[in-house]
């Protein structure tokens, strides 16, 4: 059973703590930074006007035995912790629309913000697994955390580094095919996570490979060099072609499904596509998709099958053999007849 006590700190305390690094306020047990500007400026707000807010947790990290000193862990309260010293430090990313800015208050306000009683619940010494089971349940009820955000206080091992360094490889960058948004809740890392774990079981069902892949591999990760040479190709091959900027590729849905399906094309069946002929023919029947007077039957499957629970395995096998008959160069009864046979239309 875990013990816990609750005490409070002055804001002025946690801050202290956060400089002189006895308080870690991002382990890797963390999600990250969500908050907006409003949020972090409403948050501040509230402080000012001294109304409380929810408890923060923390728990025993190292100690030195030799000389005393020891560093306690964030477990939950990352935001509030990073947003009080982001105002404190009158950071340049702060933008004041409720408050003013630390500096600019009266010397009772600034006492009054640096005395403010932040209630801390302290679980004392535990396990990694203890402290991960802890930030699971209190998230999974009071932040709604996206299925990533919990894998990521789970697994930091070899599978989940390569997704991240692939998230941000200057491919995605040039091409804009992450949100900003996609960014901040580990998105762009899902996303790259289904892209690899596809490329090595197949289509699934939504997000169900995940946990399995990172947990297979958080070890290690043995064949990293050639699946990092699969994917360079088809970025290679992809920018060969010269989309335009505004091409429906660049959405997630589609970008997914052309990838695999290039990859599959390239990398797999090791066919000899030619880039202008690839880029002719997917842009004709993305304008397909697009079209209301033109579109095809199949373009319309896949237009439908992208618009709406576009992670189902079904919709993502639909735009895969509509994708890769564009590839091939199939016609579109052939498309129709596969499909046919899985029971997709």
């Amino acid at each position: 059973m875990i013990v816990t006590t609750a005490t409070n700190k002055k804001v002025r305390e946690l801050l202290k703590s956060v400089r002189d690094g006895s308080l870690i306020p991002r382990p890797e047990f963390q999600r990250r930074l969500v908050w907006t500007i409003k949020d972090k400026d409403k948050f501040i707000e509230s402080v000012l006007k001294g109304y409380p807010f929810p408890e923060i947790y923390i728990c025993n990290g190292e100690i030195d035995t030799d000389t005393g000193e020891g560093t306690q862990l964030l477990v939950d309260g990352l935001q509030r912790v990073s947003t009080l010293a982001e105002y404190f430090n009158g950071s340049s990313s702060f933008v004041h629309t409720l408050t003013n800015p630390y500096q600019d208050l009266m010397i009772p306000e600034k006492e009054a913000f640096l005395d403010y009683n932040v209630v801390v619940r302290d679980l004392g010494t535990l396990t990694k697994d203890q402290v991960i089971e802890v930030f699971r349940r209190l998230n999974s009820t009071q932040y709604t955390l996206r299925d990533m955000e919990v894998n990521n206080a789970i697994y930091d091992g070899a599978m989940k580094k390569f997704c991240e360094r692939l998230s941000e490889h200057e491919f995605f960058e040039v091409h804009r095919v992450f949100l900003a948004s996609d960014r901040k809740r580990m998105g762009d890392v899902s996303f790259c996570l289904s892209l690899v774990a596809t490329m090595m079981y197949g289509y699934f069902n939504r997000d169900s490979e995940h946990e399995s892949i990172l947990s297979k591999y958080n070890e290690s990760f043995p064949d990293e060099s050639e699946y990092l040479r699969r994917i360079e190709f088809v970025f290679e091959f992809i920018d060969e072609c010269g989309f335009d900027a505004k091409s429906r590729i660049w959405k997630k849905a589609d970008f997914f499904t052309a990838f695999l399906e290039l990859d599959g094309a390239l990398n797999i069946a090791h066919l000899k596509v030619d880039p202008s002929s690839a880029v002719s023919n997917l842009t004709t029947f993305y304008d397909q998709v697009d079209s209301v007077v033109e579109q095809t039957e199949v373009a319309a499957i896949y237009y439908k099958s992208a618009l709406q629970a576009s992670n189902d395995r079904n919709n993502r096998l639909r735009r895969a053999f509509a994708i890769s008959g564009v590839i091939r160069g199939e016609t579109e009864d052939k498309v129709l007849a596969v499909m046919r046979d899985f029971g997709l239309v």
